[in-house]
């Protein structure tokens, strides 16, 4: 039995496998991930996959930009991602979702709303993170019955404990050049709080972002551009998400004044998730359990 932060993980990460694009890709990444962890995993490996994430997706890229191929390219990315920053915060209080209404508690999705008069219009947010607070209610063992109840419990909790909650929003594509005007745009929006002036407000039903403990707008690419060289810090697609609040993240090691390696978003946006402990030693203690606790990242 688990509590219902790792009942949610898990769930959340089930969800990955029952998407053909991501299932049929893992089959094939999976050797890849095991070489680079190794056959006694620690945290710097688990971690280090972040610096390898677009080599590991690169393996099953298909060549075209037909409008099939780059969905299903998307979606097998967005589902990495997910898979990959859930494997890093195993044991901690934050659970990484991509979105699904099954799973995103209510109060956090109507928070999130942008409304353009009457119109409600939510951003194109791949992945949801959510860090839950340090409390019983959501430590203590947690008796699963079915994700419907799974939801109404989490509702419930999350409207009981909401100015304790913190929330990422985490927008993921495999082209940087053609989508990175979006994020930027976005965040431009969530940071105002809505413009009055143009009948554009943020939240619903008495639920509003800016009364969650921590709220993050992040940007992750692979990039599918294979000369990295061309990116450079004064590059339009770089300068548009530079200053974002959550960050600017790629499957590649760090690169100063370009991007940061995804295994960089936990220290700067999920922090509070690992308190009162470190994201290491929490990870020295779980990766011990891969093969029977956590068996559903099918590692």
């Amino acid at each position: 039995m688990a509590n219902i932060i790792e009942t949610l993980r898990e769930k959340a990460v089930d969800k990955l496998f029952t998407t053909a694009s991501f299932s049929n890709c893992f089959s094939t990444w999976i050797t890849n991930i095991r070489t680079l962890i190794g056959n006694n995993p620690s945290p710097t490996s688990i971690l280090n996959l972040g610096d390898n994430l677009a080599s590991i997706f690169k393996l099953t890229a298909v060549s075209g930009r037909g409008q099939g191929t780059v969905s299903s390219g998307g979606t097998a990315w967005e589902s990495l991602v997910c898979w990959y920053l859930n494997l890093c915060s195993i044991g901690s209080r934050t659970v990484i979702i991509r979105q699904n209404k099954q799973l995103i508690p209510t109060p956090i999705s109507n928070a999130i709303t942008v409304s353009y008069s009457s119109f409600p219009s939510n951003t194109e947010s791949d992945i949801i993170a959510i860090t839950f607070p340090d409390n019983m209610d959501f430590t203590q063992n947690y008796n699963f019955t079915s994700i419907t109840q799974l939801k109404k419990d989490l509702d419930n909790l999350c409207i009981t404990h909401f100015n304790l909650l913190g929330v990422g929003i985490i927008q993921s594509k495999t082209n940087w050049n053609d989508n990175a005007q979006i994020p930027m745009l976005w965040d431009i929006v969530y940071s105002s709080q809505g413009f009055s002036n143009r009948n554009i407000s943020i939240g619903l039903n008495g639920f509003n972002l800016g009364n969650f403990k921590k709220f993050t707008y992040s940007f992750v690419t692979v990039p599918s551009q294979s000369d990295l060289s061309k990116f450079k810090s004064n590059t339009t697609s770089v300068m548009r998400v530079k200053n974002i609040s959550g960050g600017n993240y790629w499957g590649h090691p760090t690169n100063a004044g370009i991007a940061n390696s995804l295994k960089e978003i936990f220290n700067k946006n999920f922090q509070m998730g690992f308190l009162p402990s470190s994201q290491r030693q929490i990870l020295q203690t779980n990766i011990t359990t891969l093969a029977t606790t956590y068996s559903y990242f099918k590692i």
